[in-house]
């Protein structure tokens, strides 16, 4: 069932699913199409989730990019729809995956924007995304 979907349809927004999200994720691993990323050279300095809500917090400190979330933790692998409001992906919703395992949470989305990946691993039919976080231990002052 989603969660914290912002139509009022789903289930309450406090949930021990999203609790377990939410707070500051900094960026420890990345790959696109399969290939390494170097950390240093991602946009996202912090994800921020909180409430329902999303922020990408660039190098300097900028909020540049944000919007909602909801989460499916019924489906397997579980779903998170990304829904931009504001920034680069404003109107546009990316359908990913994610896997949380204690303090690390990985997020799986088609840069294309045309399907939901199947699972994390890379597919010839989709350029796919994958960023590892680590909670962050302290939020920006």
């Amino acid at each position: 069932m989603f969660e914290n979907c912002p139509s009022g349809q789903g289930s309450p927004i406090n949930t021990d699913l999203q609790r377990g999200l939410e707070g500051a994720w900094v960026p420890i691993a990345a790959t696109v199409a399969g290939q390494d990323l170097r950390v240093g050279e991602l946009r996202v300095k912090y994800l921020v989730l909180d409430a329902g809500g999303y922020s990408i917090i660039d190098r300097s400190n900028h909020v540049v990019d944000s919007g909602e979330y909801l989460l499916n933790d019924a489906a397997s692998p579980q779903t998170l729809d990304i829904v931009g409001r504001d920034g680069p992906n404003a109107g546009r919703t990316m359908l990913a995956i994610y896997e949380l395992q204690g303090d690390r949470l990985t997020v799986c989305y088609d840069l294309d924007g045309t399907a939901r990946p199947i699972d994390m691993q890379p597919q010839d039919d989709q350029l796919l995304l994958s960023i590892t976080y680590a909670r962050a231990l302290t939020l920006l002052s």
